[in-house]
């Protein structure tokens, strides 16, 4: 177990990690291979939770795991460029996610119970209001209802199929013109893009509404808003960039852990916390990175370090850097504060919110009559990384889905419409049946970026509630309810602050992230480091990107050894 902090004194040590998160563990454990770092007091992990892992955790409810945090490998890659998340615990279990039920939604006369912005952004688009809208679905809430909204599965098949070309075809575009792709919303990419209008064409009328706001899964998916939010930061309001897309990651499947991500930070942590060179519960304060040894005071005490390596999320970093909203003057952590390379590098990349709406049921109700004939009528066999059909060799439920994909009422979201105008429309969620992947009788929702914000503010019930007014909405009839439900909340967690970096239209540039990857060396020798997902040239806002970014600051210390 790594070992709580209970000493308020000043020590020492060659190099301290701030953080254990996946950067801050991978560059520790890197460091402790070589023999000079298991001498004592030449390395130490401060982190400022009760546990390791980030914004990687699982908790248990019910009997059941819940992965909160990360899930997935975005390219477990090739054999002769593999993703190193697969050398770690080889034996662990993944697999793709496919079979997919798309559903209508609502009729128009529900669909005019949201209430429309009145607001307009910088840039013309319409602006995304969360404030108010309306529980046009409660009507539907106590077990009446008027048949499914299924889409039959020739018709979500080409929508699915369209869906994942068309996110070919962006990443490809983003590639050709890094410099045109910054400027580029990636609301703007899609409008523009021949699969959309392709879609258009071939599906038939009745089911355009869905094509037009299926794009919000882009937005969930990176944790960064399509168009301009009111509940975001002024910086946002032009969104997510085509640049977010512009980047030379791994090739292969994108898999999802089923045993989950904490059994794989603990392996990488191992020796580590064997040799107990973890502090938990410990909050960094100040960093005064103006001498050397490199200062840190702390909830705990005071430690030096001739060199640093600060992990701390990019939200974190943003929260102690940026002037609040209400003008008051930041919470400096650094001193002094970081010269202007850093500054504008944690400014000017974005950092969003995905969060989960756990629903805990006490059996799989989905894998039961009347249901499984529902989704029979509607399940396409794709995977949820490609055009492609599912190998048949899969050994999941073939009856039932890995994912649910339908709208709510009652969370706003954005439409393009056919003709390439957008509107503020109904929100899309969409829901992974972890039965299929866990074991686990549970289904569990993405929401992300304002709508994120709005739900982490409500109770788990209330949350829950959209969620199950949602389903009932989609087959036509009330499900059981589920036993309780559960939140992560990853913008209101201060070590966090967010979930993972974006790049925002026009502000964003890979110098951004490069900026991190140069240390600060003070006129004394004291040395500064960074690591994490933020850090990362072409693995920003993944589990590997973190990993290597770890690695990447132990081995440029190892060189000075």
């Amino acid at each position: 177990m790594a070992a709580a902090a209970t000493a308020h004194r000043t020590t020492h040590y060659d190099t301290i990690v701030l953080g254990a998160g996946m950067s801050g563990l991978a560059c520790a454990s890197r460091l402790y291979q070589h023999q000079y770092f298991r001498e004592k007091n030449h390395l130490l992990v401060l982190e400022g939770r009760d546990r390791i892992g980030g914004r990687i955790e699982a908790v248990h409810v019910n009997g059941c795991r819940l992965d909160t945090g990360a899930n997935w490998i975005h390219g477990i890659g090739t054999d002769e460029k593999p993703n190193p998340l697969m050398g770690v615990l080889p034996h662990k279990r993944y697999r793709q996610v496919s079979g997919s039920v798309v559903f209508k939604p609502p009729e128009k006369k529900t669909q005019d119970e949201i209430e429309r912005p009145n607001e307009q952004s910088l840039d013309g688009q319409p602006w995304i209001k969360v404030e108010s809208v309306r529980s046009a679905q409660h009507t539907l809430g106590q077990g009446g209802g008027k048949g499914d909204r299924i889409i039959p599965k020739d018709v979500a098949g080409k929508m699915v199929g369209a869906l994942w070309s068309m996110m070919e075809s962006l990443h490809e575009a983003a590639a050709e013109d890094l410099g045109k792709a910054k400027d580029t919303t990636m609301l703007q990419a899609i409008t523009a893009s021949e699969e959309l209008r392709e879609a258009y064409q071939t599906v038939p009328t009745e089911y355009h509404h869905s094509i037009g706001t299926m794009p919000q899964f882009v937005e969930s998916m990176e944790a960064a808003p399509l168009a301009a939010q009111s509940a975001e930061s002024a910086r946002d309001r032009r969104g997510m960039s085509l640049l977010e897309f512009g980047i030379d990651d791994f090739d292969g499947d994108q898999v999802f852990l089923q045993d989950g991500y904490v059994a794989v930070v603990e392996e990488v942590a191992r020796e580590l916390t064997q040799a107990g060179l973890i502090r938990l519960g410990v909050q960094v304060r100040n960093i005064d990175w103006s001498q050397n040894p490199i200062k840190l005071e702390t909830t705990h005490g005071s430690y030096t370090a001739s060199k640093v390596v600060c992990t701390l999320p990019l939200g974190v970093l943003q929260h102690h850097t940026q002037a609040p909203a209400s003008g008051t003057a930041p919470i400096r952590l650094f001193v002094p504060p970081l010269p202007s390379g850093k500054l504008a590098a944690i400014d000017n990349l974005g950092f969003g919110t995905l969060d989960k709406i756990m629903l805990v049921y006490r059996t799989p109700w989905w894998t039961q009559e009347p249901y499984t004939s529902i989704f029979r009528k509607g399940l396409v066999r794709q995977p949820m990384s490609s055009g492609t059909e599912d190998s048949p060799d899969n050994s999941h439920d073939k009856a039932s889905p890995d994912s649910l994909m339908g709208f709510t009422t009652e969370l706003p979201g954005i439409e393009i419409l056919e003709d390439g105008t957008t509107a503020t429309g109904l929100g899309v969620l969409s829901i992974i049946n972890l039965h299929n992947l866990t074991g686990f009788p549970v289904l569990s929702a993405f929401v992300s970026c304002a709508n994120a914000v709005q739900i982490e503010a409500m109770s788990n019930e209330q949350a829950g509630g959209i969620v199950h007014r949602a389903m009932t909405s989609w087959l036509g009839r009330e499900p059981p309810k589920p036993e309780t439900t559960h939140v992560s909340r990853w913008a209101a967690d201060e070590f966090s602050r967010g979930s993972y970096s974006h790049m925002i239209t026009g502000v964003s540039g890979t110098e951004h992230r490069q900026e991190f990857q140069q240390p600060l060396v003070n006129d004394k020798g004291g040395v500064l480091r960074f690591a994490g997902e933020h850090t990362s040239r072409n693995h920003f806002a993944t589990v590997h990107g973190a990993l290597l970014s770890g690695w990447r600051e132990a081995d440029a210390i190892l060189t000075e050894i």
